[in-house]
């Protein structure tokens, strides 16, 4: 029996990353999983994957930070397996710009899918776990949620919402024996920082050593390090955690 047998997760953001991660990771612990992302070709061939193994998996591809896509994705996820006790907000992009730089299209765009395509999902799986008695919301957040980085305004501003979204559901739907709670990801190495190595022109080692250098640690996290944080607060492990944020880095906001 694994730690979230009978259980019905909603992942967005699901192909990649954190994401795929988590997906494989709950599937393990015997979840059913529907799972969404844009990436409709990495999402399909995942979804085949885990589906040939004998998981139950369900692939949506969607846009959330497009309400009805988002709204949809989790209707979707409740109709296929008849219920859902667990979501997964994870979906994110992430863009270099100054404030000075940023225009109203790039700050849509990174509120509507950082921080509006959470609320979205929560919307409809809030009244889908109160049907179900109860359940567990997961955000991913960030350690940018406390803490600056270099050229990330946009970033950083969207995951400190990301951070009081969080508290502010948990004290509203705690009655709704629903709990929120989020992970706050430090320097995690995922595809993302591999592409920008590579586009950069760098050594991958001495990028993936320079990135986690301001850590405890001294290395970077990997997305399976996330995903089993996330998996605890989404468990019934965590029952007595809610309107917290775990932060996964490594040491570096403490230092």
């Amino acid at each position: 029996m694994g730690r979230l047998s009978g259980k019905v997760a909603a992942i967005s953001g699901g192909a990649s990353g954190i994401g795929e991660a988590t997906v494989r990771l709950f599937v393990e612990e015997g979840a059913k999983v529907a799972f969404a992302d844009r990436d409709s070709e990495r999402g399909t061939r995942l979804a085949e994957e885990l589906q040939a193994s004998g998981h139950e998996v369900l692939f949506v591809e969607a846009q959330m930070q497009r309400e009805a896509e988002a709204i949809g994705f989790i209707e979707q996820a409740e109709a296929h397996f008849g219920q859902l006790n667990i979501l997964v907000n994870n979906a994110g992009i992430r863009m270099y710009q100054l404030v000075t730089e940023a225009s109203e299209e790039s700050w849509d765009t990174m509120l509507g899918v950082n921080l509006k395509g959470y609320a979205f999902c929560a919307k409809a799986a809030i009244p889908a776990m109160q049907r179900a008695g109860g359940g567990s919301i997961v955000s991913t957040a960030s350690i940018r949620s406390i803490v600056a980085g270099e050229n990330t305004v946009q970033y950083d501003t969207t995951k400190a919402a990301v951070a009081g979204l969080t508290r502010s559901m948990a004290r509203d739907h705690a009655g709704d024996n629903i709990r929120v709670n989020a992970v706050g990801p430090g320097p995690i190495f995922t595809l993302f920082h591999e592409n920008r190595a590579r586009d950069a022109g760098r050594e991958l080692d001495e990028f993936v050593e320079e990135f986690g250098r301001d850590t405890m640690l001294k290395r970077p996290g990997t997305p399976r390090e996330v995903a089993n944080c996330i998996l605890f607060l989404a468990s019934d492990e965590a029952s007595f955690v809610t309107g917290t944020i775990l932060f996964v880095d490594g040491g570096q906001t403490a230092i």
